[in-house]
């Protein structure tokens, strides 16, 4: 049977070398060859390339030893490269019998396996002439513009594959907001004012958790969240006086508005002592046998909750989004900055420098939540009995006279911000102010418009007890020995510190003398040649340099107005111009680039500033 097979497979084979040869020479010469019997070689037939007869009496099997060279059959024959008796292709041996890949030559080695994907790694071509397969690379790698490699191919990069790419900032594989990744942007960022939170209802959420991408922390259920408002049902509500609900500040809610029924219609209870005869009663936290504000004791016989500044830092740059200006700050170069915050420093320690915030109609002394309360500011000047050891950065309940100039007739302060106090945080303003600081040797009162403050309030300890000198409450005051109040606000720290902002007006810098040093004489004199008859407004119009190329103080134009001021001509921005001779503001100009009225000018224009701070709890005397 085997015979038969092979003679009917020579057969064929014969009869397709003469199909092709027929096609080669045409049918007249096939005829003429067919008729001499003429000898033609026959490819693939034979051992070793014979040929076989194709006339009349030629043999068809080619004698003996003239078996035939087929690739496919396990022997490597003649031309064939290897045969391995199979027409598989990619194992190391193709179905024509060449090597899948060759090493010999380049061009058939690992350049013929590479099949051009750039994420399953680099073929190469094995000693059993083989491609062996790369290894992919590592998911979510670039393999081409806005393409990654996902599972060794070279994919689209999409939004919601789980790779984040450089144009993503995140990718959790879902299209789900809210959850610390939206579209493959993060759901917050504390360092961007457009997503930190803040925008949204406090109730509902008030920071940004940089490791997690979403809002949290909430302000509690029934806790103050904004100026006399509080969470109700998880929404930021305002307070009503009636609705049978006890809200932060109210002592009683009985919903009503009736007086006489043992909650007053303002939500407070009914009286039950008479203030002021030195006897403390049950709804009085003291009573030092007077009505009088700013002794301890308030006319109301409430404990006066007053603050002072132990720590004061000018800022020379800005932190958006509270304090996004500082054109007062930054006018003030390195060279001028250690020395001026010198004088701050020792200002405040020695008691020179002393900016006081009484904090009015506070309801909860721990400072940890009230919807409406008022910031009071007030000037003074510390008590110093013979040999008292007094530091001003370490002065809790040291007694401090009031100046009588910032306060009214009932002992109340001028300057006032309205603000509340949400999770053990203040917020007060905007509104008008005046502190007085110390600039480099010199005071300065700084009359500041759009002020706005916050701080972090600490915790709550009982006030020091006195024998008679500071600091401490006298015996006479005849505080509640369970009251407690908040100590401290801000912390003595660039990151913790409370952050006071506002526009100084350019009519109180024009108030303060040059300091001595930057006049002529002066140990850091400027080239410009100022005299103590100069102001500090002169200065920061005109600039100061030393030695001619040492910057001092960069000459600066104000950049607010007083929202309340009279307005020169067409308003701001003004620009203040000076006296070549003597160096002092003498002109103004407004926003059409119109002269108008200098005092006018003066008032409506300001500078924004920036302050850092923290207080600690004082008597007012």
């Amino acid at each position: 049977m085997a015979s038969r097979l092979r003679s009917t497979r020579a057969a064929a084979l014969r009869r397709y070398d003469v199909r092709m040869f027929s096609n080669s020479l045409g049918l007249g010469a096939l005829m003429a060859i067919a008729g001499l019997g003429v000898m033609a070689p026959v490819a693939g037939c034979g051992g070793d390339g014979a040929v076989t007869s194709t006339g009349p009496g030629g043999g068809g099997g080619g004698g003996a030893g003239g078996g035939g060279e087929t690739c496919g059959n396990a022997v490597v024959d003649g031309d064939e490269a290897c045969d391995d008796g199979n027409d598989v292709s990619g194992d190391g041996c193709e179905a024509d019998c060449s090597y899948s890949c060759d090493n010999k030559n380049p061009d058939t080695g690992d350049t013929k396996c590479d099949d051009g994907d750039p994420c399953n790694g680099a073929e190469t071509c094995g000693d059993d002439h083989a491609c062996a397969p790369g290894v992919n690379e590592e998911d979510g790698s670039s393999c081409g513009d806005s393409k990654i490699c996902i599972s060794g191919a070279c994919l689209d990069d999409i939004c919601g594959d789980g790779f984040v790419s450089q144009a993503e900032e995140c990718d959790d594989t879902n299209m789900v907001d809210g959850d610390g990744c939206d579209s493959c942007k993060f759901s917050c960022a504390s360092e961007d004012p457009t997503r930190d939170c803040s925008n949204l209802d406090p109730c509902v959420a008030t920071t940004c958790d940089d490791a997690t991408h979403t809002c949290g922390n909430p302000v509690s259920e029934g806790d103050v969240c904004a100026m006399a408002a509080a969470c109700v049902n998880g929404a930021c509500s305002p307070i009503v006086c009636g609705d049978g609900v006890m809200h932060p500040g109210e002592a009683c809610d009985d919903g009503n508005v009736v007086d006489g029924d043992g909650c007053q219609a303002d939500c407070t209870l009914p009286p039950a002592g008479v203030c002021g005869d030195g006897v403390r009663e049950a709804d009085e936290q003291c009573d030092d046998s007077n009505t009088t504000n700013l002794d301890g004791c308030d006319s109301t016989c409430k404990f006066e909750q007053v603050q002072r500044a132990t720590w004061l830092k000018m800022q020379f740059a800005t932190e958006a989004p509270f304090c996004a200006a500082n054109r007062l700050g930054s006018a003030i170069s390195a060279a001028a900055q250690g020395q001026l915050q010198t004088s701050l420093d020792t200002g405040v320690q020695n008691g020179s420098i002393n900016i006081m915030l009484k904090t009015l109609g506070l309801g909860d002394l721990s400072g940890a939540s009230d919807p409406a309360i008022e910031i009071g500011v007030l000037g003074g000047a510390p008590v110093l009995p013979m040999g008292a050891m007094y530091d001003g950065t370490a002065d809790l309940d040291w007694w401090y006279t009031v100046n009588p100039l910032s306060i009214d007739a009932n002992r109340d302060p001028l300057d006032k911000l309205t603000g509340f106090i949400s999770a053990s945080t203040l917020t007060a303003g905007p509104g008008k102010l005046s502190i007085g600081i110390n600039f480099a040797g010199i005071p300065a009162a700084l009359a500041m418009s759009n002020a706005r403050l916050t701080a972090s309030i600490g915790s709550a300890s009982t006030p020091l007890a006195s024998a008679g000198t500071p600091p401490g409450h006298l015996a006479s005051e005849n505080l509640d020995p369970a009251l407690q109040s908040f100590a401290s606000m801000g912390q003595p720290d660039d990151l913790g510190a409370g952050k006071l902002c506002g526009n100084v007006s350019a009519t109180s810098l024009d108030q303060v003398p040059v300091p001595p040093d930057l006049a002529a004489g002066g140990m850091i004199a400027c080239d410009q040649d100022y005299t103590t008859q100069n102001s500090l407004l002169d200065v920061m119009v005109g600039g100061c340099t030393v030695f001619g190329f040492v910057n001092v103080i960069t000459a600066s134009q104000p950049d607010e107005s007083d929202p309340d001021a009279p307005v020169a001509g067409a308003g701001a921005p003004y620009t203040l111009t000076t006296n070549a001779m003597t160096k002092a503001v003498t002109g103004c100009r407004d926003a059409g680039n119109q002269t108008v009225d200098l005092n006018t000018c003066l008032n409506a224009a300001a500078y924004s500033a920036f302050f850092k701070f923290a207080t600690g709890r004082v008597i007012a005397k």
